[in-house]
Order: structure tokens, then C-alpha cells, then sequence
């Protein structure tokens, strides 16, 4: 078993992101494992990722953000990692965040969220995303009972009962976000938020705009309800 922390970085199509991204996390956290799930890239993204180091785990079709997640943790329980953090690869997020979460999840959470509303001064996206990220913390509140206020956060912390959820046959295999939060509750698992310093994406095509953005909320509404009212064989691997 390892006694350090991974990284997982799940990406599609973003080799001109990741010198800056993982150069920046590296000078921050020198001495954790990083390993990046290449979700059927196209432009070089497992190259790159080799390139600078890391550990590549490439999916053979496009499974989408959450399938690239849960690939991550199931490698993280293979070899014992005792933390592993999801951290997006379009430079949204601020490597000295991390910290926190894992300190949190040592702490004895299971699961760890980094909130973009708990500081005062983090990007939070335009007026539609601030919306619809109100929505959904209120829909995760009513479901979960948990103050939640950024159920749609990439950065992410999970320690070895927070790995295993994520690596359930039922965790949501498309957008892991608030539904995912609602299955761990559900599952009794401790969450967690911790204050997270986000940035604008690098990412031109982010799968929360346009067209996509209203395929993500109807997805999302219904998968909620589903994590909410779900068999409770569903939380057994």
C-alpha cells in the first residue's frame, strides 16, 4: 500500500493544457503520483501526459467524464493509494488547494469537496452557471441534508470508502457531481467542503456550455432522483 497521494486527472483533448497544468501542480505537490485518464483523445493527450511524467491510463471509447473518474479511483484502490484527488485538466483549478482536501480526508472525511462559493474571491462562471449551481446545491441540500454549496465541483478528494463508492458498478457514469454526492450520503460516508480558489477553463468545448449545458441539467435532475430513491443493493459492490 502507498502512503501517498494521487492525483487522477481526467482529460479529453487537452494536450495544450497539460505542460502548464501539470507543470504548476507539480511545483506544488512534488511528491505525490499522478495518474491521467486519457478519455479516447485525438490530439496527443496520453503523449504529452507520458512526457511529463505521469502515469497514463488510456480508455479505449469516449466514456465520458465519469467513466475517465471512476477508471482513476479503481487504479487508485489497485495499488493502495490512501487519497485520491480528482483535479480537471483545463486549468480550473488551483494546485494549493489540494492541500486542504487531503488533510481533511486524513482528518476522517471520506469524501471532499473544494467549494468555489466558500472563499470570497474565486471565478464562479457566468449568470447561468451561477444559476444552475444553485439549483443543484439546493436539490443536493434537500436530498442529503447536508449544507452543500458547490455539488458540481471537479476537485475532489476520497479517501479508501470514498474510492470504493466511485468505483461501484452504480456510481453515475457521465457527470459525477451532485448525484454522486447523494449515493455517498446515502451510503453514510462523511463529506466534506473545503474552500477552493477556481479559475475560468482553458477549455473552449466545456461540457457545461451550450447545447450541453441542457443536456447536463435534464441528465443531472433525473440522476439525482435516480441516486435518491435507488435500490439499496445499488451501494454494494
Amino acid at each position: 500500500m502507498s502512503d501517498r497521494t494521487l492525483i487522477v486527472i481526467p482529460a479529453r483533448n487537452e494536450a495544450h493544457n497539460l505542460k502548464s497544468v501539470i507543470g504548476e501542480l507539480r511545483s506544488v505537490r512534488s511528491d505525490d503520483e499522478y495518474v491521467l485518464v486519457d478519455d479516447d483523445s485525438s490530439d496527443g493527450t496520453a503523449r504529452v501526459a507520458r512526457e511529463l511524467g505521469c502515469r497514463v491510463l488510456r480508455l479505449p471509447i469516449h466514456l465520458g467524464y465519469g467513466g475517465a473518474v471512476q477508471a482513476g479511483m479503481k487504479f487508485s484502490i489497485k495499488h493502495g493509494f490512501p487519497v485520491a484527488v480528482t483535479f480537471d485538466a483545463d486549468g480550473q483549478h488551483d494546485p494549493a488547494d489540494v492541500e486542504s482536501l487531503v488533510e481533511a480526508v486524513e482528518g476522517g472525511a471520506d469524501l471532499v469537496i473544494g467549494s468555489r462559493l466558500l472563499p470570497e474571491a474565486s471565478y464562479r462562471g457566468g449568470p447561468l452557471r451561477r444559476t444552475g449551481r444553485r439549483v443543484f446545491s439546493l436539490l443536493a441540500r434537500g436530498l442529503t441534508g447536508l449544507p452543500l454549496t458547490d455539488p458540481t465541483s471537479g476537485l475532489k478528494a476520497a479517501g479508501p470508502r470514498g474510492q470504493w463508492l466511485f468505483a461501484l458498478p452504480r456510481f453515475p457514469d457521465r457527470f459525477p457531481d451532485a448525484d454522486a454526492l447523494v449515493l455517498a450520503r446515502r451510503a453514510k460516508l462523511v463529506i466534506r467542503e473545503c474552500p477552493a480558489h477556481m479559475r475560468p477553463s482553458r477549455n473552449r468545448h466545456s461540457m457545461h456550455d451550450g447545447y450541453r449545458a441542457v443536456a447536463y441539467t435534464a441528465n443531472m435532475i433525473l440522476s439525482l432522483f435516480v441516486a435518491a430513491f435507488g435500490r439499496d443493493g445499488d451501494l454494494r459492490g
